[in-house]
Parts: C-alpha cells; structure tokens; sequence
C-alpha cells in the first residue's frame, strides 16, 4: 500500500478504482437488489447507522493492526527502507530535492544533469534565501584514456543508447570537461556556493544524488528504475559513506581562475583554462572538439528532458 501511494499516478489511479468500486456496490446494493427483495430496502437513517456501525468497528480494527505491526517491526527494519522510483518521477524528484536542500552531494559519470539543471537551481535557491549551499562533485578523471574508453563502451551497450549520439572516448572527456568548467564557474561567481570537485580513475553503473532529505540511486540507463533513501536510514548514510571514501581516492581540483562568461568564453580561452587547471594533458586536448565543450557549458541540456 505505501509503495502505492507514495507515486501521485499510482495514488490516482489508486483513488478512482476505489471510488467506481464504491460507487458500483451503492448503485447494487440500494437501487438494483431491492427490486428482487423488497425486504432489502434501507431507508437513509438505517442506513447511516449501519454506517457508523461499521465505521467504529473498524477505526478500532485499525487501531489495532496497526500497534501491532508498530511494536513488532523491528528497528532495524524501519531504518533500512529503500523505495523503487519509477524511471518518469526521477526527475521531479530530483527537481523536488534541489529546492529544499542547503547541501548536494553527486557522484557519477559525467555529470550532465548536475551541470545542466543542479548548479543552476542550488545557485539560484541561494540566492532567493540568501543562505549558502555546500556542493559535492565527484566525477571521471578525463585524463585517464582508458577509464573514458571503458565508460564510452558501457554507454553504448545500453537499451537506451541512441546512435544519433554515439558515445565515444572523445564524447566522455568533452562531456567531464564541461562540467568541472561549470563547477568552477559557479564556483567563482557565486560566492554562496562553496563547491568541491572530484576526479575518480573508476566508474560505477550507479549514480548517487544526495540531499539533506533523500540519496536518489540511479542507473545511466533513462529507461531504469532507481532507488529512494531518506535521512536518517541506514543505506542513507551508507552511501554518503561510499562517498566519503571515493573523496578519499580521487584527485581534487584546485582553482582560484575566473571563468569566461557567454561569449567571452571561446575555444582559446577554455583551451587557456584546462591546460592552466591541468585537467587533460596538451596532447590529448587537440584531440578534442573544444567548440563542443563551450556549447555544453554555455548551453546545457537536462538528459531527463530527451
């Protein structure tokens, strides 16, 4: 029943079954059967007695079941809860979280929907509380040949991949580049964002969001299912635990440079701040389509929304 009503179109859906039900056994019983008995006609005071009469039994019943699951579940049990989240509510969940956090932590991939829609939603809750956020960004190293080649064939092996857009070593590295620049640009210029970045030398099938309420886990594959965590749970704090340990074995980047806004941002400029952030080294940079990358930052598209 929780898993039921926990999602607004299973609820709905939910809420008018029941009520054609409802109104389907009234229609028998009160209209349709006392034409073959007349001795099963109610009048409307019988009929709200019955009513209540039911309504106090079960109200008790109720009462009942439910100490007695409250006090026999065990502890445990109620702190290790995880829900299954329809691939289609991923979204406004995540959306739903950004609003009402002061803290995000993201460990994945690429990290195309913290650029696209994250950054710009904690920066702008920022600034209409004027109350800061501390940001956690932990992503593929792009300097690291082999762990963007091995991602790359991952992304193409899925139900979801879409050979208009084929995922390519060069494609993960463009991908990673555009949003550590990002970071560091909100970084620079959003002074209640305190934003700390990540590179990792390995990759998971799963992705961590994590806010103040809830972790939501999700797959790279749109298609997949993901899983829901509140505060306060054990695998809530199991995963800002796996966090913590990735920070541990990842390299941090370190920048006081400002970033290039709009136009201003061009591809001798972002060629100027990756070689001076020491991101890809000189020989792997001009194999890269920097025009690529300065589109990706400046115009960034939320992969929920394709």
């Amino acid at each position: 029943m929780d898993s039921i009503l926990n999602k607004r179109h299973y609820r709905n859906a939910f809420y008018l079954l029941v009520a054609l039900i409802l109104m389907s056994a009234l229609t028998l019983r009160f209209l349709v059967l006392p034409q073959f008995d007349t001795t099963l006609e109610a009048s409307i005071p019988k009929f709200s007695a019955s009513l209540l009469d039911g309504l106090v039994i079960s109200l008790i019943v109720t009462i009942f079941i439910g100490s007695f699951v409250f006090w026999l579940t065990p502890k445990i049990f109620k702190k290790s809860v995880m829900d299954v989240i329809e691939p289609r509510e991923i979204g406004p969940l995540l959306k739903k979280a950004v609003a009402d956090t002061r803290s995000w932590t993201y460990k994945g991939a690429c990290g195309r929907y913290t650029r696209a829609t994250t950054l710009p939603s904690l920066a702008s809750a920022a600034k209409h509380e004027g109350l800061g956020r501390d940001i956690r960004i932990t992503i593929l190293n792009p300097n690291n040949d082999q762990l963007c080649a091995e991602y790359a064939t991952y992304r193409r092996s899925l139900k979801s991949a879409n050979n208009s857009k084929l995922w390519t070593e060069s494609k993960v590295k463009e991908e990673v580049l555009a949003t550590i620049v990002s970071a560091l640009r909100y970084k620079h210029e959003e002074p209640l964002l305190r934003i700390e970045l990540y590179l990792i030398d390995h990759f998971s099938a799963f992705r961590f969001d994590i806010s103040d309420q809830y972790v939501i886990v999700t797959k790279e594959d749109k298609e997949a299912a993901g899983l829901r965590a509140d505060a306060g749970t054990y695998f809530y704090d199991s995963y800002k635990d796996d966090v913590r340990l990735s920070e541990r074995q990842s390299i941090k980047v370190e920048s006081q440079n400002k970033i290039p806004i709009g136009a201003l941002l061009t591809k001798d400029s972002l060629h100027l701040l990756i070689r001076e952030v020491d991101l890809v080294s000189e020989e792997r940079l001009t194999s890269l389509n920097l025009e690529s990358i300065v589109t990706a930052i400046n115009s960034p598209e939320d992969p929920y929304s394709t």
